[in-house]
């Protein structure tokens, strides 16, 4: 998902983030769920003997809710970038920016490298002074794409 905010001191912000498609209650509804499920039959199966496949659903049920929560943990990964007149400033985080670089814009150059099989994503990077940043990690393909443009143009 990229938000394109232009503002009065001709500065452009983009603010990029994973697609989000469900919200932390739908994955836990999804988990609940599921492990109805899962422990409706490991406790079916106890009843013909089979009791060590309780220890084993329970770990599935949170092994499941795990990896949920560790996906939309990563997908709620923001990256702000700010274009200004002179300066170009990329911050990462979650709720605050935890890592922030300034790159001075004259110096700047964008680069989108899209490979030509279907199952890569490509990377858009933005570098100066020797050193490169790699941008939109969460987007698929289309939205990188957007992105480029709407970068492109907001240095141009």
């Amino acid at each position: 998902m990229i938000d394109v905010q232009n503002t009065v001191n001709e500065s452009t912000r983009l603010i990029v983030q994973g697609n989000q498609s469900m919200s932390w209650r739908a994955n836990l509804w999804l988990a609940a769920s599921l492990g109805v499920v899962c422990m409706g039959i490991a406790i079916a199966m106890a009843f013909f003997g089979f009791w060590m496949i309780i220890p084993f659903a329970g770990a599935e049920v949170l092994f499941v809710l795990f990896c949920l929560y560790w996906t939309l943990r990563r997908l709620s990964r923001k990256e702000v970038i700010t274009v200004q007149p002179d300066v170009i400033r990329l911050e990462w985080g979650y709720k605050v920016p935890e890592q922030t670089v300034q790159l001075p814009r004259q110096w700047s150059t964008l680069r989108y490298d899209c490979p030509e099989s279907l199952f890569e994503v490509g990377e858009i990077t933005l570098g100066a002074h020797g050193k490169r940043y790699i941008l939109g990690k969460s987007l698929g393909r289309d939205e990188k794409k957007s992105l480029y443009t709407a970068l492109k143009t907001a240095l141009d």
